[in-house]
C-alpha cells in the first residue's frame, strides 16, 4: 500500500454495542512495520470526530501459536502503558489498546474471525529519520534537525528506561532502537516510538528479542541482552547521523571502514565505542551525555560533509521543561514537513467528498466509497471499490457559491479563526491545587524530580569485570602456595595449624591490597581523567607480585635453602 493513500475503513473493539465496532475511522495510511500497518485515523463518537491519532493494526503471523503472539504484543503494550504513566518524556504517547475484527468498510459488519491486537497513539506530525535524512539529500527540507539535541534528547529517554527514578519500578529494555524508530516533529524535537518490543528487563518476560540486523547487538543472537543492546542501537542513530549509513548489514561494510571515518580517528574512535561487539566494552547509558558531548567535539572538529543535520551546540532553552509528557505535539506553522502536508492535503480531500455527499449511502445503494480507496492488506478486509459519485444528489445540495478546486472538487468553508488569535493550543490544562490564603492562584509551582538513585551495575558485570586478567592473581596464589608448602614439610614438627594460618592471613592482606589498588583506580583514573575501567588486570597484576613476594619470604625462612643460599 502507497505511503499516504486514502481510505475510508472503521475499526473497533469487539463488544455487544455495534456502533463500537466504528470506534475508529482510518483516513490515511502511514506505512507499514515488519509486525504492523499504521494509520492516521480519528476517534467517532455521537457523529463527532476527535483531532488526528494514530493506529496501528498488528499482523498476526500464521506460522507462531495465536497465544504467543497476543501475549507478545501485551509484554510490549505493558511496558509502553507503564512508561506513559511514568510521565517519561519523548516517546510516544498510548492512548488505547484493544482486540476488535479486521478494519472494514463503514455500515458493514466486521468480517468473521479471530480479532487482531491495535494500538492507539497520539498522532505525531514528523517523519522517521530515515526518510527525513533522504529529503535532505534531494534538498526538500527546510530547517535542519540539531543533532546534537537529538542525541541528547535519545540518552535522556534511555536514561529513564534503564534507570527509572520511581522507587520500585522496573527497568524497561525498547530492544529495537533505530533511526527508523525515531521520529522527527515539526517542531525539530524527536520522538522515540514503536514500543512493540519493548520489554520488562527481567529473564522470565524476554522469551523473545527484536533483532534488525542493520542496528542490533551482536549479543541477540546469543538470546541474552540488557541495557547495552539498547546502546547499540542508540550508537546506530548516531552513526546514521555522522555518516548516512546504518552500521551494520549484508552488503555494507564494516562500521570502521566506511570512507568518512577511514581519515578521523577521532570520530571513528567515539563512535565505534558505542558500536563495539562485547557488550562490556560500549559506554554505560547514564555515560551516553559525555559520550554525544565528546562525538559532537570531535565531528565539528573534523570537517566531516554535511549529512542534512546540524552538529553546532544547540541554543540554552531557558524554559523549564515539563515535568510529564502529556498532550500531543503542537503543530508549528510553515515547518510542516512535506510527508505532513501530503497527508492534510489526502485527508482534506476525504473531508471534501463527505461533504459534497450528505450519507455514505445514496438513493439505497452500495456503500460510497472514494476513488483513491486502496486495498488492505490484511485477511479478510474487502477489495479496493470506486462507485462514481450520483449526480442526481450532487445537483440537490447548493453549491452555487462554493469554491472549487481545479479539479472541480467543492471545497469547505473555512474554519473559524480560534479565540487565541489561531495559535495552537499545546497540551492539556495543568492540574492547579487550591490557593491557600491570599495566594496567587494562577501561580504554579514548578515541579520538583524526584531524587536520582546512584547507579548500581548488575552484580554479575561487576562480577565478569574483576575477572578479566584473574590469571595473575591465580599463577600468584599458586606461586605463594608451593612456596608455602616447602616451608610448612621442612617446619613439620611445628604447629600446622600455625603455620596454614599464616598463609591465610597472605591471603586476606592480598584480597585487601586488589580491593585499594581497584579504589585507587577508581579515584584516578574514572573521576579524575575521566577514562573506564574495562579489566582489572593492574590490580590482579599487583595482587599477584605481592604474592610471589611472599612466597619468596617462606622459601627464605626454610632452613634447608637458608643454607643453600648462604653457602
Amino acid at each position: 500500500m502507497a505511503e499516504g493513500a486514502l481510505l475510508d475503513l472503521v475499526c473497533g473493539p469487539a463488544s455487544p454495542l455495534p456502533e463500537t465496532y466504528q470506534r475508529y475511522r482510518l483516513v490515511a495510511h502511514l506505512g507499514s512495520g515488519g509486525q504492523a500497518e499504521v494509520y492516521r485515523a480519528v476517534r467517532l463518537c455521537g457523529g463527532v470526530s476527535s483531532a488526528p491519532m494514530t493506529v496501528k493494526v498488528f499482523r498476526v503471523d500464521p506460522q507462531r501459536p495465536l497465544v504467543d503472539e497476543l501475549r507478545s504484543w501485551d509484554k510490549g503494550d505493558a511496558a509502553l502503558m507503564d512508561l506513559n504513566n511514568r510521565g517519561v518524556t519523548g516517546i510516544c504517547r498510548r492512548a488505547d489498546g484493544f482486540y476488535g475484527p479486521p478494519p472494514h468498510r463503514p455500515g458493514e459488519p466486521p468480517q468473521p474471525g479471530n480479532a487482531v491486537p491495535y494500538q492507539v497513539y497520539d498522532y505525531l506530525h514528523g517523519i522517521n529519520l530515515r526518510e527525513y535524512l533522504r529529503q535532505a539529500g534531494a534538498g526538500h527540507n527546510g530547517q535542519r534537525l540539531n543533532a546534537v539535541s537529538a542525541l541528547r534528547t535519545l540518552a535522556g529517554i534511555l536514561r529513564a528506561l534503564h534507570h527509572p527514578a520511581e522507587p520500585g519500578a522496573t527497568p524497561v529494555l525498547h530492544m529495537d532502537v533505530k533511526p527508523s524508530n525515531v521520529m522527527v516533529l515539526a517542531t525539530g524535537e524527536v520522538r522515540l516510538i514503536d514500543f512493540t518490543g519493548a520489554r520488562y528487563w527481567r529473564a522470565e518476560e524476554i522469551t523473545q528479542i527484536a533483532y534488525t540486523p542493520e542496528s542490533g547487538g551482536p549479543e541477540a543472537l546469543s538470546g541474552e541482552v540488557g541495557p547495552a543492546y539498547d546502546v547499540h542501537g542508540f550508537g546506530s542513530v548516531a552513526y546514521f547521523l555522522v555518516t548516512g549509513s546504518l552500521p551494520r548489514g549484508k552488503n555494507s561494510l564494516p562500521p570502521a571502514a566506511h570512507p568518512l571515518l577511514t581519515d578521523r580517528a577521532a570520530v571513528r574512535s567515539v563512535l565505534l565505542s558505542a558500536l563495539a561487539e562485547r557488550p562490556a566494552d560500549r559506554p554505560t547509558t547514564l555515560e551516553l551525555s559525555a559520550w554525544v558531548d565528546r562525538l559532537a567535539g570531535a565531528v565539528r572538529a573534523s570537517g566531516l560533509p554535511e549529512q542534512g543535520v546540524d552538529w553546532a551546540e544547540p541554543v540554552a532553552v531557558t524554559a523549564p521543561a515539563p515535568a510529564r509528557a502529556v498532550g500531543r505535539a503542537a503543530v508549528v506553522s510553515g515547518t510542516e514537513t512535506d510527508a505532513y502536508q501530503r497527508i492534510e492535503r489526502l485527508e482534506r480531500e476525504l473531508v471534501e467528498l463527505r461533504g459534497a455527499f450528505s450519507g455514505d449511502r445514496v438513493g439505497g445503494g452500495p456503500l460510497l466509497a472514494t476513488a483513491a480507496y486502496v486495498a488492505h492488506p490484511m485477511p479478510g478486509v474487502p477489495a479496493p471499490t470506486t462507485v462514481a459519485p450520483n449526480p442526481t444528489k450532487v445537483a440537490a445540495a447548493d453549491l452555487s457559491r462554493t469554491k472549487r478546486t481545479p479539479n472541480g472538487m467543492a471545497l469547505m468553508p473555512e474554519p473559524a479563526v480560534p479565540p487565541n488569535g489561531g495559535q495552537p493550543m499545546r497540551g492539556r490544562a495543568p492540574v492547579v491545587a487550591k490557593p491557600a490564603g491570599n495566594a496567587d492562584p494562577s501561580a504554579v509551582p514548578t515541579p520538583q524530580p524526584p531524587p536520582q538513585r546512584p547507579y548500581r551495575p548488575p552484580l554479575r558485570d561487576t562480577v565478569r569485570l574483576l575477572k578479566r586478567g584473574g590469571g595473575w592473581t591465580w599463577f600468584g596464589a599458586s606461586v605463594a602456595f608451593l612456596c608455602w608448602c616447602v616451608w610448612a614439610a621442612a617446619n613439620r614438627d611445628g604447629d600446622l595449624l600455625y603455620q596454614f594460618s599464616q598463609f591465610l592471613l597472605a591471603l586476606v592482606v592480598a584480597g585487601g591490597l586488589f580491593a585499594l589498588q581497584r579504589l585507587v583506580g577508581r579515584m584516578v583514573l574514572e573521576r579524575l581523567f575521566g577514562r573506564k575501567r574495562r579489566t582489572a588486570t593492574l590490580a590482579h597484576l599487583g595482587t599477584a607480585i605481592f604474592l610471589i613476594i611472599v612466597g619468596v619470604d617462606f622459601l627464605r625462612r626454610t632452613s634447608w635453602i637458608a643454607h643453600l643460599l648462604a653457602g
